[in-house]
């Protein structure tokens, strides 16, 4: 079984990888992280003339640094990088991949909305486009926890490998 996760940077995305890693770690999955760079020369003259192999160097360097992380917990874990259209790159990478399912972190989808704010087109185009199960992890909410401090996806993760689901 393999999983994909959408990568932005290691602060953005490290609740998505937590929680991917549980799942991961519960029915002995490989987790791929995937961090699509937009495509300078698809973006415009302007990024064109400033762009530089800086962000596909950081971002190798981030993803490194996680499957490494990873490696660590004992997670089987792979890292791509691409310049790409971020959205259906994300997608056509997933499926040549063959992941299982894509994990993709989201800001806040409730409360007041703000007429300055804008949703998140990528999130939506996900949900709209993708082909496989897509997770959506909210950013804006904390971990529930139990009296003994297990979370409760620590919990259903611990329910799926009692059962044996892979």
């Amino acid at each position: 079984m393999r999983f994909a996760v959408a990568f932005s940077s290691p602060k953005r995305s490290a609740r998505t990888i937590e929680v991917a890693a549980m799942q991961a770690k519960a029915v002995n999955a490989e987790l791929v992280l995937l961090r699509i760079i937009p495509d300078p020369q698809k973006v415009g003259v302007i990024a064109q003339l400033i762009s530089s192999d800086r962000p596909l160097d950081k971002a190798r360097m981030q993803i490194d640094q996680m499957v490494k992380q990873l490696a660590e917990q004992g997670i089987a874990a792979s890292g791509i990088v691409k310049l790409g259209r971020v959205a259906s790159d994300i997608i056509k990478t997933t499926l040549e991949i063959k992941a299982d399912m894509l994990f993709v972190g989201t800001t806040s989808v409730g409360g007041r909305k703000l007429p300055f704010m804008k949703q998140d087109p990528i999130v939506h185009y996900l949900v709209d486009h993708c082909p496989i199960s897509l997770c959506l992890v909210r950013h804006d909410l904390q971990m529930q926890t139990y009296p003994g401090g297990e979370s409760l996806l620590t919990e259903v993760a611990d329910v799926l490998a009692e059962d044996g689901e892979e």
